[in-house]
Order: C-alpha cells, then sequence, then structure tokens
C-alpha cells in the first residue's frame, strides 16, 4: 500500500529572506562580499591606529566598502524577499506537495508538477526553511513554521526518497538518513 503525505505551504518573508541570504552567501560573490568588508574594517583600523597621520578619503572609502558589504547586502536583499513576497502571484496563495515513495507532487491552483525523487539536486536546512533543489538556482522552498508537527516525518520522508539518488544534504539534514 502506497502511503503518501499531503501537506500545504504558504511562504512566509522570513523563509523567503533565509533562502536568498543563504543562497548569496553560500556562492562566491557573497563569499567575496564578506571578505572584502572585513579587508575594508582592517585597512578602516590600519588607517586610524597604525598610521602617523589619518588619509581622510581612504578612511571613507574603506568604511564605505565594509558598509556596504557587510550592512547594504543583507539588507538589500530582505527588501528583495519582502518585495518579492508582495508582488510574485505564486507567493500569494498555498503550495500543495504531495510525497510518495517515487514522486513528489507540487500542486497550486490548477497546476500540477511531478517530480521523480532522482530530480532532487540538493536538500538544505535553515533555521527558518528548507530548500529543496531541482537544480542549482530552482528551488522549492518550505517555511520550516508551516511544517509544523509534521516536521519530522515529511523530512524523514524526503531524504529516505532521495537517499538512492544522494543528494547533497545539509549536515543538520541527515539525522533522517535510515540507516
Amino acid at each position: 500500500m502506497v502511503q503518501e503525505k499531503t501537506f500545504q505551504i504558504n511562504m512566509t518573508r522570513e523563509a523567503l529572506t533565509s533562502f536568498m541570504l543563504s543562497s548569496y552567501y553560500n556562492r562566491f560573490g557573497g563569499i567575496f562580499s564578506i571578505l572584502l568588508g572585513l579587508a575594508g574594517i582592517v585597512m578602516a583600523v590600519r588607517e586610524i591606529f597604525f598610521r602617523d597621520s589619518i588619509d581622510m578619503t581612504g578612511l571613507a572609502a574603506y568604511v564605505i566598502i565594509a558598509l556596504m558589504c557587510l550592512v547594504a547586502n543583507p539588507l538589500l536583499l530582505r527588501s528583495r524577499a519582502k518585495k518579492q513576497m508582495e508582488t510574485s502571484p505564486s507567493y500569494q496563495t498555498p503550495v500543495e506537495y504531495t510525497l510518495l515513495p517515487d514522486m513528489m507532487i507540487v500542486s497550486q491552483g490548477e497546476e500540477r508538477l511531478e517530480l521523480g525523487w532522482d530530480l532532487i539536486y540538493k536538500i538544505k536546512m535553515t533555521g527558518k526553511m528548507v530548500a529543496v533543489y531541482t537544480s542549482k538556482i530552482n528551488a522549492f522552498v518550505w517555511p520550516l513554521s508551516e511544517l509544523g508537527e509534521e516536521k519530522s516525518s515529511i523530512l524523514s520522508r524526503i531524504v529516505q526518497y532521495t537517499q538512492e539518488y544522494t543528494p547533497i544534504l545539509s549536515m543538520n539534514l541527515t539525522q533522517y538518513k535510515s540507516k
């Protein structure tokens, strides 16, 4: 007998923000941005404490670089997530997911998509969301708050159903692997 698990997801701004931040900061551009921001701080400290005279233009440039990289980028990503939540029609209605041993069915309104577990590239979990990637850039994002009491059951199933295809798993998801 096929045991299916069906649940609905309403996207939250927190989960979308978490997805956007983790996606950005796990790529070269995000890592480079952090390093550049830290370099700006180091250079500003060097300018203030280890120079005989302070070059105000250089100091201002270092501080601006640090602020842009370490403060403005995350704020920009948060504002993009908020704007997407407000403007994207796909976030206005819930998405229904059905987990079966051989596939995942995704339904929203009249649209329906059947995905074999072999198409899952990566499964990533942060403190706010789970992202089920079908490619390096496409993912289904599930807010953890929406999974509720079913969280363990849902995560166990998706990890176990995809296990033979060896998708990339977040370390915090390995606990759901079957031995």
